[in-house]
């Protein structure tokens, strides 16, 4: 038990950031509409064009599932790929949320979103002690 503890704490990054990402998904799954009836989200629908709703949810749920899987299994190519992925789909987000707020849609996502990557990639560390992980951690 306390192997399997010591496992999830040294890759907590990866599990919080991984999980949030699926839990993500599940929200605009189950809410598909939001994507087209929230004017925060008019430039994230027009940038994703046909992954709106709920296979924008879907994409974010098997992404996030399969990285966890990597994470569970040591799988670092897997890992490693579908990491960049979420990145890459967290950057385009918040991209859109910045579009949407410079056409004047009130919304804070476009400021909190780039924390989401920067926690992620432990360039922004709660600990000033902590020089970051390794990639392959």
């Amino acid at each position: 038990m306390k192997k399997i503890g010591r496992f999830i704490w040294q890759r907590r990054s990866s599990f919080v950031f991984t999980i949030g990402s699926i839990i993500y998904g599940c929200y605009h799954f189950a809410k598909p509409s939001i994507l087209s009836n929230s004017e925060a989200y008019e430039a994230v629908n027009t940038i994703l064009g046909i992954l709106s709703g709920r296979y924008f949810g879907l994409l974010f749920i098997v992404i996030g599932g399969l990285k966890l899987y990597g994470i569970i299994t040591n799988n670092t190519k897997l890992r490693l790929g579908l990491y960049f992925t979420l990145v890459f789909l967290w950057s385009l987000i918040g991209i859109g949320f910045f579009i949407s707020f410079l056409q004047g849609n009130d919304n804070a996502a476009w400021i909190y979103v780039p924390i989401i990557v920067g926690l992620s990639t432990s360039i922004i560390s709660t600990n000033s002690t902590i020089t970051g992980r390794g990639i392959y951690d």
